[in-house]
């Protein structure tokens, strides 16, 4: 599978393929049948990786995998258990976090993250466009061991 991410340099912003290295810039939609210039963008310096996406929301699941919820000392739950996180939570390779409470807890957890690019129905797997560098959440939990943020 291809690596694909998405660049700045200067004022362009645009999608390439990574290829041992070097970047191959994206031609049409990312989200369709795209094709890759031939050569490389020179020269690399000032280039800046962003996030994947700039995307409109961001839906969460939690506790879906019964292992998360026994080491989270819950039942699984009956219903999956969504909520939206704000896109401005998203953070470039390189992004600094910022820990509101830093004397409190601040747990972390790697996630496996599915962008959808178009409105899609009884789509298999293999269709989606998986991301795992860009998934981290962080959380601030209380003393009394409640999630904060």
């Amino acid at each position: 599978m291809a690596a694909i991410g998405r660049f700045q340099k200067g004022d362009d912003t645009f999608y390439a393929k990574v290829v041992d290295g070097k970047l191959y810039k994206l031609k049409g939609d990312v989200f369709g049948s795209p094709s890759y210039a031939k050569r490389a963008v020179t020269p690399t310096r000032g280039i800046r990786t962003l996030t994947p996406v700039e995307p409109s929301k961001i839906i969460a699941v939690g506790l879906n995998y019964a292992d998360h919820a026994r080491e989270s000392n819950l039942k699984p739950p009956t219903q999956p258990l969504f909520w939206l996180k704000a896109p401005t939570s998203l953070l470039p390779d390189g992004g600094k976090i910022d820990l509101p409470f830093p004397s409190h807890r601040n747990d972390f957890e790697a996630e496996l993250a599915i962008v959808i690019g178009r409105r899609i129905r009884n789509v298999s797997p293999h269709c989606l466009l998986y991301t795992s560098d860009a998934a981290d959440d962080m959380q601030c939990v209380d003393l009394g061991g409640r999630r904060i943020i």
